[in-house]
């Protein structure tokens, strides 16, 4: 039976697709067959990143990416801004053909998970919580879609207690409540901040740190027990 994990960011460019490369590897080597899926994609290579962590063929790019937009903005955005803002936003028909495009992206991965068998399904969502997705959707639509335990990735740094606690917050309202966090240093300079933040959100926020990623790192330093988690066992 297929486990899938859904990877959320506190912000864009926190090291989200890192993280979950991370995972795809550390799956690999244990033997664990791994599919990644990242819904909707724009700018950057995240997709091609993914597929190489999890040793797929180049050809898989359009079926692990069905959504892809050259701007490097929400892909919501990249696709139309229109729909968000305005009368449009009100409009029942896009209700129905973001109903649609939901239906239609889940059965994809579905089909693409019957066909492949994973083990572990690792999906990447993109920028943060409240992101513009395309067919006028935002992303707790698609996690809706996926049912996927949560994973918050959030930046090493200062002002890492105030972004990944509002986010964890957020998600705590929305009854998706993550299985724990993995910091990510995004920056090689000296932060005197890193050495606590781990334990203040955890200690505020009741959600574990399950390990902590390192500038320029390609595994993740899993805390005890974090693994087991994350897989579900």
């Amino acid at each position: 039976m297929t486990r899938r994990l859904f990877v959320v960011g506190t912000d864009t460019g926190v090291g989200k697709t890192t993280v979950a490369a991370a995972l795809l590897r550390r799956a690999r080597t244990s033997g664990l067959r791994t599919l990644p899926f990242k819904p909707a994609s724009s700018g950057g290579d995240d997709p091609q990143r993914l597929l190489a962590a999890a040793g797929l063929d180049e050809r898989m790019l359009p079926r692990i990416a069905p959504l892809r937009y050259e701007e490097p903005l929400a892909p919501g955005i990249a696709e139309d801004p229109r729909p968000f803002v305005g009368e449009q936003a009100r409009d029942s028909a896009l209700g129905r053909r973001g109903e649609a495009l939901l239906t239609r992206i889940g059965a994809e991965l579905r089909a693409l998970e019957a066909e492949l068998r994973p083990d572990l399904t690792v999906i990447e969502g993109a920028g943060g919580w409240h992101v513009p997705m395309p067919g006028a959707t935002w992303l707790p639509q698609w996690v809706e879609t996926f049912d996927a335990p949560l994973l918050l990735v959030g930046r090493l740094g200062l002002g890492t207690i105030n972004h990944t606690l509002l986010t964890l917050d957020t998600l705590e309202r929305a009854g998706r409540r993550p299985l724990g966090f993995v910091l990510s240093a995004t920056s090689s300079e000296e932060d005197p901040s890193t050495a606590a933040n781990p334990a203040i959100i955890a200690h505020a926020s009741g959600v574990p740190c399950l390990g902590i990623l390192a500038h320029g790192a390609s595994t993740i330093d899993l805390r005890a027990g974090a693994w087991d988690v994350l897989l579900g066992t």
